[in-house]
């Protein structure tokens, strides 16, 4: 499984558990953790996106 997987996995799992709970106060921090594991995701995505050389990007 890759870090973004992973990461992604966990954020859909703390949001299962968060509709599961009756604890208003736990539900929300479920919620905070499964958003920080989403930012988590998109970051590593964001990183493994390649930027275009400088050369590609100025030669016409």
């Amino acid at each position: 499984m890759s870090d973004t997987a992973h990461y992604r996995f966990q954020s859909d799992q703390a949001r299962r558990l968060a509709r599961q709970v009756t604890d208003a106060t736990v539900r929300e921090k479920l919620l905070e953790m499964a958003e920080e594991y989403g930012r988590y995701a998109d970051l590593i995505e964001a990183r493994s996106v390649e930027p275009a050389p400088v050369e590609a990007v100025t030669a016409h």
